[in-house]
């Protein structure tokens, strides 16, 4: 009989609720102290925005919905997210790599050429994003970030990047009404 986390009851039933969770050894305690400081950073953040949110000026003209509701909705998710996982990491549900998911392999090294060519990637972002607009900006990071990721396919890569920053501005442009820096575009877009 394969062995389950279900107490058994004195009359032979099964009671479902787990039991206290395992003692953590070494290297499940690193995992356990690394998911509570992403929990920590998610409900910081979600503090942080919801406090920001406050400071932006609502004008008169607004019926119910204003500039301050989706970062509200979105500050209050991140709360709730980071003390949801905060809560399953420290009831011992936290994250565990399995067989056929594609988790990380923490005995491999860490690919510093990648983290580099990502953080370069998220740099070029800031740099471009006023100069040279949003869809180089764009398409910048996401050919770079593919390329550090591992893809060799330049061409696609630079093609679906283009693709995927014009379809963005455009949705955001024409279809929300939001104005997204042209940049080096303006006389194009």
């Amino acid at each position: 009989m394969p062995a389950t986390d279900d107490h058994i009851d004195t009359d032979g039933a099964r009671d479902p609720r787990p039991g206290p969770a395992p003692e953590p050894d070494g290297a499940s305690r690193g995992a356990l102290v690394a998911e509570l400081l992403v929990a920590t950073a998610a409900v910081a953040l979600g503090v942080w925005m919801l406090r920001e949110t406050g400071e932006i000026r609502v004008v008169r003209s607004y019926a119910q919905v204003g500039p301050r509701v989706i970062p509200t909705i979105v500050g209050w998710g991140l709360i709730g997210t980071g003390a949801w996982l905060a809560l399953d990491a420290l009831r011992g549900r936290g994250t565990r790599p399995t067989d056929d998911a594609e988790d990380v392999d923490l005995s491999l090294p860490t690919d510093w050429v990648a983290l580099g060519l990502i953080a370069t990637a998220l740099l070029a972002y800031l740099i471009l994003l006023e100069r040279g607009g949003y869809v180089v900006a764009s398409t910048a990071l996401f050919a770079i970030a593919a390329f550090g990721m591992g893809s060799r396919k330049y061409l696609r890569d630079l093609a679906c990047a283009a693709g995927l920053a014009l379809g963005t501005w455009f949705l955001f442009t024409a279809g929300l009404s939001l104005r997204l820096p042209a940049g080096w575009l303006e006389g194009i877009l």
